[in-house]
């Protein structure tokens, strides 16, 4: 599987690797760190689709770098409930999911998954996988709950992330934002 992400800048990624060692040595968390890169995700990719690629490149170049904001810490409940930094959907941000669905990501099967353009909500994870439970969960929203995540950051690339949580995910292309209006 590929995932379609935007990675975040410096500070914020900083920022991130601070909560998950914090996550990491408080808790025992070791399954976000399986991608190392701290981001957002766009989409996923199955395997079988085209190479996104020459796709992604035409779109970041038809693009300048924008401004966005995280704005709340939130919880996807479930069996596999994500604890995760939400960021507030502007019409830039919109517009860029809208062009990566509609290029490659989008089958009209697709619609009601998480990536889908009525589902999307960009955020950046914190905390996943079996080892969220009922016990910890408690405790960690605790935590990080009276913290500040109002942050204006920049976004200015699309990236492809390649691999999966059993094997590790690296980089496969970064494509940085170069229009210039």
């Amino acid at each position: 599987m590929k995932a379609i992400v935007s990675l975040l800048p410096e500070e914020l990624s900083d920022t991130v690797h601070g909560i998950w060692r914090e996550l990491e040595s408080d808790f025992g968390f070791k399954s976000v760190l399986v991608t190392p890169f701290p981001h957002f995700t766009y989409c996923i990719v199955s395997d079988e689709k085209a190479e996104p690629c020459t796709s992604l490149e035409r779109i970041a170049a038809q693009i300048r770098p924008f401004r966005v904001r995280t704005e709340y810490l939130g919880v996807f409940s479930g069996e596999r409930p994500v604890i995760f930094i939400g960021i507030a959907r502007n019409p830039e941000l919109a517009a860029l999911h809208k062009s990566i669905r509609q290029d490659f990501c989008s089958l009209p099967e697709e619609d009601s998954d998480l990536y889908g353009p009525q589902h999307w909500i960009p955020h950046i994870t914190l905390a996943l996988g079996n080892e969220l439970t009922r016990e910890n969960i408690g405790p960690i929203m605790e935590r990080l709950a009276f913290r500040d995540f109002h942050t204006e950051f920049v976004i200015d690339n699309i990236t492809v992330l390649e691999g999966s949580l059993e094997e590790g995910v690296r980089i496969e292309r970064r494509f940085s934002f170069s229009a210039i209006h």
